[in-house]
C-alpha cells in the first residue's frame, strides 16, 4: 500500500540540491517501480493525475510532476559531470517513468503527460544533441512519446526539424564509419534509424521545404553505404516508405532522386532476399514510387524496371509453389489463399501491369528504350499457361482497375484464357495440382463479373471485339468443360467453389440460352453435405432461372432432393457453419428451390467477392491493429498518376441507386406447395437445440438472423390469403433466441474477465463475429417495417421489443464497465498487471557499467510492429496489452448497429453515454455516430451542438487535433443534405432553431480553423464542412469562402487536390462566376497567364517570375479543369490557362492532355480534338493578347490536331491566328507564321482575307474598348500586309461578300459581352448591316429594321447555304453550353432577314435547312 508520505519522500529527495540525495531519490523511486509494489504506486499516481483539471498545474503526487522532477535531475547531473559521463540511472529511470505513465494497462487516463510533453521534447533534444551516453535511453523515450499522436502537436517545429536532421546525420556518419561511439556501432545506428522512423511517422506539422530538401539529401547520402541485407537496411527502407507515404505527393519529381540512390540496392536484393520483412518493405517502396509518378520518361523507366523484376518474381514464386501436395490436410486450409507477402506482390504486379498496359497509349517517349514484348501480351501468355500467381495478379488487376482498362483488352485476355482452358483443366487433373486451375477459374470469375454483368448504369454492351454469338458460344463451351470436369475434381473444395461461382455468374447473365447440369453432377457428394456459400449461390441462380430445367417431374424430384440435403444440415452444432454469407444465401437457395425466386437482391448482383486473396484471420488481425478512429480513406496510398489526377468529382448530391427486380421462375401452385411443405418439415425439425444457452452470443445472433431471413422470404413467397403455422413457429423460435441472447449478456456482464475479452479479442466468443452477427441481424428486412412487405404487426412489435431489451442490456454493460475502469476497482486489471510483472524474472540492475540497453527491436528476428510493449521493472516484454479504449470503441460499434432498428432509443443512449465519457477518442467516436444518425429534433440538435462546443473548448485548452470533431460535424451536415423532401419540410417548421443551429455550427467550424491545430487530414475535413455549408446554407457558407480559397495554396498537395475536386460547389451555388474565378486565380499563390476583363497577366510576367513548383502547378491544372466543367461562363478562360501551362512547362503536358481529354469526355465529346474545335478561337486570340510563344503553341499542337507537321497546324489555325496577329500588329510573329507555313505573308493574308475582315468588322461595330483597332486594320493594316490597294480590297469584299457574312454569323454568341473573337447578337447584326448595305451613314436605318440588301446577299439559296453551314456547326457543338452560342447565329439570321423570313421561297429554304 502506497501513501502520500511515501511519494513525498521520493519527491523530497529528487528536489534536493545535493547530487547524492537526488541519486538516492532515483534509486528509491526505482524500488517502487519494481515488483508488486509498482501496481499500487502507479495506481496512486494515476488516480491523482486523473483528478487534474485541464487548466490545473500538476501537484507533487502526479505523473507530470514526477517527470518534471526527473528532467531537472537529469539536467543537473549532465551539467555537473563535465569530466565524466553522467550516470545512466537518471536516463533509465526517466524512460521507465514515461513508459509507465503512458501504459494503457496502468493509466486509465489518456494523455497523462500532456502538461509536460513540450518540456519533455525540449529536454530530449538537449540531451540527444549533447550527451552521447544517454542517447540509447532517450531514443526509446522519444519513440514512446512520439507514438502518442496528440503529443506530437506540442513539439516545436524547430525541435522537430533539429531532431530529424540530427538522426539523419548520425545514421550517415555511423554508416560511413566515422563514429567514435563506445557502444556496438550496429546497435547504435539501428537505434538512430528507429528514432528517425518514429520522427518521420509522426510529424507535428507539415514538412517545410527546407526540411524536405534535407531529408532527401540525407537519404541520397546514406544509401551509397548500404551494401548488404539486414535489419539496418530493412528499417531504412521503412523510413523511406514512411516519408513517401507521409509527404510523397509534395515531392514532385524529387522522389526520383531518392529512387536513383536506392534502386541499385532494391533491385539487387529483390529476387535474392529471404528476409520477408525486407521483401515486404521493398514491395511497398515500389508501390509508393509508382503512385507518385505522373508518367513521362521517368515514370516509364520505373514501370519498365518494375515490370522486369515483378515478372521474374512471379515466375520464381510460381515455380517454388508448383506441385505442392494439396492432399496434405494441414495445408488444405490455406489452399487458394496467399500469405501477406504474396498478396503484396500480387497487388504490386496488378499496378505495374495496369500502368504498363495503359501508358502505352500515351505519346512515345523521348528516350531510347529497349524493345520488349508488350506487357499485355506477356500477361496473356502467362494466363494461357495457367500460372497460378500470374492469375492471382490478374484477378487483382481485374478487380481493382477494370473501370480504367479498355474492354477490348479484357476480352483479349479472356480469349487467351479460354483458348487454353481445356488444356489447363486436363493438366490439373492429370498432375493433381490444382493451384493453376483454381486461380484460372478465379480469373474467369472476375471477367464474368465485368463482361457478363451490366455495369452500374445497366449497360451490357461491353463486347467490343467479340460478336454476340461468338461471345455466348465461348461461355457455353466453358459451361460444358466445367460441368464435365466437376466430377473429376469434386473433392478439391476450393476448385469446386470457384467453379460453382463461375457457373452461377454465367447463368445469372444469360437470359436466352438454356444451361443444363448433367444428372451425374447432381449425384456428387458435394450436393449431399453441408453446402458451401458458393453452392448456395449456384443453387439460388440455377433454380430461379427460366429454362434451366426441362422436365417438370425431374425438376421436382431434384428440387426435393437438394432441399432435403441442404436443409438437413442445419443442426446448429458447429459455429463455423454460420457466417454473414450463410445468413443470406441459405434462405435464398431454399426459396429458389421451393418457390423459384430469390428474395434478396444481394444474391442477384453477381458474386465477385466470393474468395479472399489472403486468409480471413490475417485480415481480422490487420483490422484490429488500427486503434485510431478513422472514418474515411484519407490515409490510403495517394496516387498521383496522370490516369488518376484528372478524375472528376461529380458527387455533390445524393445518388439513389436504381431499384432491381427480383429474378424469379413461376412454379405451378401444386409443385410450390409440396416444396414449401418439405422445407417447413426440414427447418422445423432442426430448430430445437437444448444446448443453445451454452452457445456464444454471436452464434445466437447468427441464428436469429437466419430465422429472420426465412421469415422474410416466407412473407414474399406466400399468397396474401395464406395463413402459415410455420411462420408462427419460426416467430416464436426467433423471440426465444433473442431472449437467450439477452440472458447471456445480463448473466455475464458482472464477470470482468468476459468484459475484458469484450474489448481486446472477443465478446463472449469474439467481438469480430459478434459485431458481424449483430449487424447482419439488425439489417434483416423484417426489422424494417414496410407496407409492401406486409409483415405481421404483432410479430414485428414483439421482435422490436426484444431488440430494444438487447440494446439496453449492452448499454448497461458499457456503463458499468466504464464506471469500473474509471474507479480502477477491477481486480482483473491488478491480477493482469501482477502476472505480467512476475513474468520478468530478474529486477532491473541500475548500474552505470552496463552499457547495452535491451530493446526488442534490436532483435532482427522480431517484428516490433506486430506486438504491444509492456514495460516491467525497466524491461520490455512483448504481449497483447489490455486497452479499455479498444473495448469501449468495440462496444460503441455494437450499440451503433441498432440505429437502423431503434433510431431514437439508440441516439438517446449514446448521447447519455457521451456526456459521462472521459476518454477523448471514445467521445469522438460516439459523436461521429450520433451525427451520422441525427435525431431530427431542435432540442436534440441543440444539445449536440452544445456538445461540439464543449469538446472544442477542451481540445483548444489542451492543444489537441480537432480532425475528428470536424469529421463529426461533416457527418451531421451531410445527413442534413441527404434529407428527403418530407423530412426537410418537417425540419423547416423549426426554422428559427435551424437558423440558429447552423449559425452556431458555422461559428464552431470557423473557430476550429482559427486554432491552427489541424494536420492535412483535418484541413481536408475543413473543406468538407465548408462545402456542406455552401450547399446547405449559402449565407453561412459565404462567410467561409475566404478561408476556403486560402487552402488553394495549402502546403500539402492532398489538401489542394481535394479542394480542386470540390471547387465546383462554388459555381453551382452562386452567380458572379467571373469574380469568383478571379478570386480563385489570385489565391493560387503562383503567377499564371491570365486574360480576364479586369486583369491581364502576360507570359512575359510569368516567365520573369521563374519556374514554379511542379506539385503546385499540378493542383492548379486540376482546379482549372473542375472550374471549366462546372462553369460555362469561365470555361474558355480556364481551358486557355491550362493550355498555356502546357506551353510554358513541358513537364506538365502529359497531365494537361489527360485533363483536357477527361473534360471533353465529361462534356460528351467523342474526342479531345472535337472539343478543342469549339474553343480554339478564343484560345488563339488570348494566346496572342497575352504574348505567349507561338513556338510553344506549335509544340502542343497535339491538343488541337492529330500528329501533323507544324506547317499543317499553322494552316489549320490560320483563320483564327492571322486575325489575332493582325489586330495586335504583331509583325514579327506574322513573319514567323509565314516562314513556318512556307508561304509569303501577303499571300497568306489574302487567303485569309475573309476571317480577318469579318473579325475586324465585328470589332469595329462593337462598343468595347479597343474597337478602333478594327477600323485601323480595315483601312490600312490589311492593305499593307496583303500588299493591295483600296480598290483591290473593295473588290475582295464584293467577291467574298457571302463568305464574309457567313463568317460574321459564326462569330455570334448568346453572351452579352463575350471575349474577342466572339460578339453579342446586336453587334453581329450591326456588322452584317454595315457589310451588306455598304459603308454609308447607318443612323437612318435602325438595327431592328434588318438589312436593305440591295445586292441580294440574302436570296433564298444563300439563306439555305447559311442555314446548312450553321447546322453543321450546331451538330458539332455537342454540349448545350457550346450549342447555345451556335444557335445565336440563327437568331441573328432571323433578325437580319426580318419580314423576308416569311417570304415563301425563303421560308422553304429555311425549312430545308432545318
Amino acid at each position: 500500500m502506497v501513501t502520500s508520505r511515501d511519494v513525498q519522500e521520493i519527491i523530497s529527495k529528487l528536489s534536493s540540491d545535493k547530487a547524492k540525495l537526488r541519486e538516492d531519490g532515483v534509486k528509491l523511486l526505482n524500488t517502487w517501480l519494481e515488483g508488486e509494489r509498482s501496481v499500487a504506486f502507479c495506481k496512486f499516481l494515476r488516480q491523482n493525475t486523473a483528478r487534474l483539471r485541464p487548466d490545473e498545474i500538476p501537484h507533487s503526487e502526479t505523473w507530470p510532476f514526477l517527470v518534471t522532477l526527473l528532467i531537472q535531475c537529469a539536467s543537473k547531473e549532465i551539467s555537473s559531470s563535465k569530466r565524466r559521463p553522467p550516470k545512466i540511472i537518471y536516463a533509465k529511470t526517466l524512460r521507465i517513468v514515461v513508459q509507465r505513465a503512458e501504459d494503457p494497462k496502468i493509466s486509465g487516463k489518456m494523455l497523462t503527460l500532456l502538461s509536460v510533453v513540450k518540456l519533455l521534447f525540449n529536454h530530449i533534444w538537449d540531451v540527444l544533441s549533447n550527451v552521447p551516453s544517454f542517447q540509447s535511453e532517450y531514443g526509446i523515450v522519444l519513440r514512446h512519446v512520439l507514438a502518442v499522436r496528440d503529443y506530437c502537436f506540442h513539439m516545436k517545429r524547430r525541435i522537430y526539424c533539429s531532431l530529424v536532421l540530427l538522426h539523419m546525420e548520425k545514421v550517415e556518419t555511423s554508416l560511413h564509419g566515422k563514429t567514435d561511439s563506445q557502444y556496438n556501432p550496429k546497435e547504435e545506428v539501428f537505434r538512430c534509424i528507429l528514432a528517425l522512423h518514429s520522427l518521420l511517422e509522426n510529424p507535428p506539422v507539415d514538412f517545410t521545404d527546407n526540411l524536405r530538401e534535407d531529408i532527401i539529401k540525407g537519404f541520397v547520402g546514406i544509401f551509397p553505404f548500404i551494401r548488404e541485407e539486414g535489419k539496418v537496411s530493412r528499417k531504412l527502407i521503412e523510413c523511406i516508405n514512411t516519408f513517401l507515404s507521409k509527404d510523397g505527393p509534395n515531392l514532385g519529381c524529387r522522389s526520383f532522386e531518392i529512387h536513383n540512390a536506392v534502386q541499385q540496392f532494391v533491385f539487387r536484393c529483390w529476387l535474392t532476399t529471404r528476409d520477408r520483412g525486407l521483401k515486404d518493405a521493398l514491395i511497398l517502396y515500389a508501390r509508393l514510387q509508382l503512385n507518385l509518378t505522373k508518367g513521362g520518361d521517368d515514370g516509364n523507366s520505373l514501370v519498365d524496371q518494375l515490370l522486369d523484376v515483378v515478372c521474374k518474381d512471379l515466375d520464381q514464386s510460381n515455380i517454388s509453389s508448383t506441385g505442392v501436395p494439396w492432399n496434405d490436410a494441414t495445408k488444405d486450409d490455406k489452399f487458394g489463399t496467399l500469405n501477406s507477402s504474396q498478396y503484396r506482390l500480387v497487388e504490386l504486379a496488378a499496378v505495374v501491369f495496369y500502368r504498363a498496359c495503359v501508358d502505352t497509349a500515351k505519346a512515345p517517349s523521348t528516350q531510347k528504350r529497349v524493345k520488349r514484348e508488350h506487357a499485355s501480351t506477356h500477361l496473356k501468355e502467362a494466363l494461357m499457361e495457367g500460372k497460378w500467381l500470374w492469375n492471382a495478379a490478374f484477378c487483382c488487376l481485374a478487380r481493382n482497375y477494370h473501370t480504367r482498362i479498355s474492354k477490348d483488352l479484357l476480352v483479349y485476355w479472356f480469349k487467351g484464357i479460354c483458348s487454353s482452358f481445356e488444356r489447363i483443366l486436363n493438366d490439373a487433373n492429370m498432375r493433381h495440382a490444382y493451384d493453376g486451375l483454381l486461380w484460372t477459374l478465379r480469373s474467369l470469375q472476375e471477367l464474368s463479373s465485368i463482361l457478363l454483368l451490366p455495369d452500374l448504369k445497366g449497360d451490357k454492351s461491353l463486347r467490343l471485339s467479340y460478336t454476340s454469338n461468338e461471345f455466348d458460344c465461348t461461355w457455353q463451351i466453358l459451361w460444358s468443360c466445367l460441368t464435365h470436369g466437376l466430377p473429376i475434381f469434386s473433392n478439391v473444395t476450393a476448385v469446386v467453389d470457384a467453379t460453382l461461382v463461375l457457373l452461377g455468374n454465367i447463368i445469372l447473365h444469360d437470359e436466352t440460352n438454356t444451361y443444363v447440369i448433367p444428372q451425374d453432377v447432381w449425384d456428387l457428394r458435394l450436393f449431399k453435405r453441408f453446402p458451401s456459400v458458393s453452392l448456395l449461390y449456384f443453387i439460388s441462380c440455377y433454380f430461379s432461372r427460366k429454362g434451366s430445367q426441362c422436365d417438370l417431374c425431374d425438376s421436382l424430384r431434384l428440387r426435393k432432393s437438394l432441399l432435403r440435403a441442404i436443409s438437413g444440415h442445419i443442426h446448429w452444432k458447429e459455429s463455423f457453419m454460420l457466417n454473414e454469407q450463410i445468413l443470406l444465401f441459405f434462405p435464398a437457395a431454399v426459396y429458389a428451390l421451393c418457390a423459384g425466386c430469390v428474395p434478396f437482391t444481394e444474391c442477384c448482383k453477381g458474386f465477385r467477392l466470393s474468395y479472399s486473396f489472403v486468409d480471413d484471420t490475417e485480415t481480422i488481425v490487420e483490422r484490429f491493429k488500427t486503434e485510431d478512429v478513422e472514418h474515411d480513406g484519407l490515409h490510403e496510398l495517394f496516387e498521383c498518376s496522370v490516369n488518376v489526377l484528372p478524375g472528376m468529382n461529380l458527387d455533390f448530391g445524393v445518388e439513389v441507386s436504381p431499384s432491381q427486380s427480383l429474378q424469379s421462375l413461376r412454379l405451378p401452385r401444386q409443385v410450390r406447395d409440396q416444396l414449401l411443405q418439405e422445407m417447413e418439415t426440414c427447418i422445423l425439425g432442426s430448430l430445437v437445440d437444448k444446448d443453445v444457452e451454452r452457445k456464444p452470443i454471436s452464434d445466437i445472433f447468427f441464428r436469429c438472423g437466419l430465422l429472420s431471413n426465412f421469415i422474410y422470404g416466407l412473407y414474399l413467397t406466400r399468397k396474401n390469403d395464406e395463413v402459415s403455422p410455420f411462420l408462427s413457429k419460426m416467430g416464436e423460435c426467433l423471440l426465444e433466441l433473442l431472449d437467450h441472447a439477452l440472458s447471456g449478456i445480463q448473466g455475464n456482464h458482472n464477470d470482468f474477465r468476459s468484459l475484458g475479452c469484450l474489448g481486446s479479442d472477443s465478446v463472449f466468443g469474439g467481438t469480430y463475429s459478434l459485431a458481424v452477427s449483430l449487424q447482419r441481424l439488425v439489417c434483416c428486412p423484417i426489422f424494417m417495417k414496410s407496407r409492401e412487405n406486409n409483415l405481421d404487426v404483432l410479430l414485428h412489435g414483439s421482435v422490436a421489443k426484444s431488440v430494444e431489451r438487447l440494446l439496453k442490456a449492452l448499454a448497461n454493460v458499457y456503463v458499468e464497465y466504464s464506471e469500473r475502469v474509471r474507479n480502477f476497482n477491477s481486480e482483473m486489471i491488478l491480477d493482469d498487471l501482477s502476472a505480467s510483472d512476475n513474468s520478468v524474472q530478474n529486477s532491473f540492475p541500475f548500474d552505470g557499467n552496463r552499457s547495452r540497453i535491451m530493446d526488442m527491436e534490436l532483435d532482427e528476428n522480431e517484428d516490433s510492429g506486430d506486438v504491444d510493449i509492456l514495460t516491467v521493472r525497466g524491461k520490455i516484454a512483448s504481449g497483447i496489452s489490455f486497452s479499455p479504449a479498444k473495448w469501449k470503441l468495440g462496444m460503441i460499434s455494437l450499440i451503433s448497429g441498432f440505429f437502423s432498428v431503434l433510431h431514437v432509443d439508440t441516439w438517446d443512449i449514446l448521447f447519455e453515454v457521451v456526456s459521462k465519457e472521459c476518454d477523448q477518442k471514445v467521445c469522438e467516436e460516439i459523436l461521429y455516430n450520433l451525427c451520422r444518425h441525427p435525431y431530427w429534433s431542435a432540442a436534440k440538435i441543440t444539445d449536440l451542438v452544445n456538445l461540439f462546443n464543449d469538446m472544442i473548448k477542451n481540445q483548444e485548452s489542451l492543444k489537441l487535433n480537432c480532425v475528428n470533431v470536424l469529421a463529426a460535424i461533416h457527418g451531421l451536415l451531410a445527413s442534413l443534405l441527404s434529407l428527403n423532401t418530407v423530412k426537410m419540410e418537417k425540419f423547416v417548421l423549426e426554422e428559427v432553431y435551424s437558423e440558429q443551429i447552423l449559425t452556431r455550427l458555422g461559428d464552431l467550424v470557423n473557430k476550429v480553423a482559427e486554432l491552427d491545430l489541424l494536420d492535412w487530414c483535418g484541413r481536408v475535413r475543413l473543406i468538407d464542412c465548408i462545402c456542406d455549408f455552401v450547399l446547405l446554407h449559402p449565407q453561412i457558407g459565404q462567410t467561409m469562402i475566404e478561408r476556403l480559397l486560402l487552402l488553394l495554396r495549402d502546403p500539402d498537395y492532398r489538401v489542394r487536390f481535394y479542394l480542386a475536386r470540390h471547387v465546383g460547389v462554388l459555381f453551382q451555388t452562386w452567380d458572379g462566376h467571373e469574380e469568383l474565378f478571379q478570386d480563385i486565380c489570385s489565391n493560387f499563390g503562383v503567377p499564371l497567364v491570365l486574360s480576364l476583363k479586369e486583369k491581364l497577366v502576360t507570359a512575359r510576367e510569368v516567365l520573369a517570375a521563374g519556374p514554379q513548383p511542379r506539385p503546385i502547378i499540378e493542383t492548379v491544372i486540376v482546379t482549372l479543369m473542375h472550374v471549366a466543367l462546372y462553369s460555362e461562363k469561365v470555361e474558355l478562360e480556364a481551358v486557355f490557362m491550362i493550355c498555356v501551362v502546357a506551353a510554358i512547362d513541358p513537364s506538365q503536358r502529359e497531365l494537361v492532355y489527360a485533363v483536357l481529354h477527361n473534360l471533353s469526355s465529361h462534356l460528351n465529346y467523342a474526342s479531345l480534338l472535337k472539343y478543342m474545335e469549339e474553343v480554339i478561337g478564343s484560345i488563339i486570340f488570348w494566346w496572342v493578347a497575352c504574348g505567349v510563344s507561338l513556338v510553344a503553341l506549335v509544340e502542343i499542337r497535339q491538343l488541337f490536331v492529330s500528329d501533323t507537321e507544324p506547317s499543317y497546324f499553322i494552316q489549320y489555325c490560320c483563320h483564327w491566328l492571322l486575325p489575332a496577329l493582325v489586330l495586335h500588329g504583331d509583325s514579327s510573329n506574322l513573319s514567323w507564321v509565314a516562314k513556318v507555313a512556307s508561304q509569303p505573308l501577303a499571300v497568306m493574308v489574302r487567303h485569309q482575307f475573309v476571317p480577318i475582315f469579318a473579325v475586324c468588322m465585328a470589332l469595329h461595330c462593337s462598343k468595347r474598348s479597343g474597337c478602333e483597332k478594327g477600323a485601323v486594320v480595315l483601312r490600312s493594316s490589311i492593305l499593307h500586309l496583303a500588299e493591295i490597294s483600296e480598290d483591290e480590297r473593295d473588290k475582295l469584299i464584293k467577291k467574298y461578300m457571302v463568305s464574309i457574312v457567313s463568317h460574321i454569323l459564326a462569330l455570334a454568341s448568346c453572351a452579352s459581352d463575350p471575349p474577342v473573337p466572339f460578339f453579342s447578337r446586336d453587334t453581329i447584326v450591326h456588322a452584317i448591316q454595315k457589310v451588306v448595305d455598304g459603308f454609308v451613314e447607318m443612323e437612318d436605318n435602325p438595327t431592328t429594321a434588318g438589312v436593305v440588301d440591295k445586292i441580294n446577299v440574302f436570296r433564298p439559296d444563300r439563306v439555305f447555304m447559311f442555314i446548312v453551314e450553321m447546322h453543321y456547326k450546331i451538330t458539332a457543338a455537342v454540349h448545350h453550353r457550346h450549342r447555345s452560342h451556335r444557335l445565336a447565329g440563327i437568331e441573328v439570321l432571323v433578325n437580319i432577314l426580318g419580314h423576308r423570313a416569311a417570304v415563301s421561297s425563303t421560308s422553304k429554304s429555311w425549312i430545308r435547312g432545318r
